[in-house]
């Protein structure tokens, strides 16, 4: 269910980029929106209400909270690039995405408001699936499930 909220998000930030390239990819950012704010949904309700979910943030909460100093950007367990922030994969994807909005932010009177909310859809699943990366990992960082 990750690796295909994972590909959704990939898929968001390319039907954006191809939009702004090919204009008849216009025609698609309409649907890929609406599959993109179900995802959101989908995920934040899952976050929400899963006992499992829930337990492993609180844990991973107290983990962080539990240390003697802030937490480096640059810290291998969880910084921005850290292995209990998400898979290789996933911490780009969501990189790319959340460094993206700034520019995509900018120039929303060129582009249009609907590529903006997509991306901003793409983003928000790509932080989503990195919150339940970090409640489903153990500290040795296997996943439990």
């Amino acid at each position: 269910m990750r690796a295909v909220c994972f590909w959704i998000a990939a898929f968001a930030g390319a039907v954006v980029l191809g939009s702004l390239v090919f204009p008849a990819v216009r025609l698609i950012v309409l649907p890929a929106t609406i599959l993109m704010s179900g995802t959101v949904d989908f995920l934040f309700f899952r976050i929400l209400f899963s006992p499992t979910i829930r337990q492993g943030v609180n844990a991973a909460r107290r983990e962080v909270q539990g240390r003697d100093s802030w937490i480096n950007v640059r810290d291998p367990v969880w910084g921005i690039f850290g292995s209990r922030t998400g898979s290789p994969a996933l911490l780009w994807l969501r990189a790319v995405l959340v460094i993206g909005i700034l520019p995509i932010g900018l120039f929303q009177n060129w582009i249009g408001m609907d590529v903006v909310l997509l991306w901003l859809a793409g983003s928000l699943v790509a932080v989503e699936l990195g919150i339940m990366h970090a409640a489903l990992s153990k500290s040795d960082g296997d996943l439990i499930s």
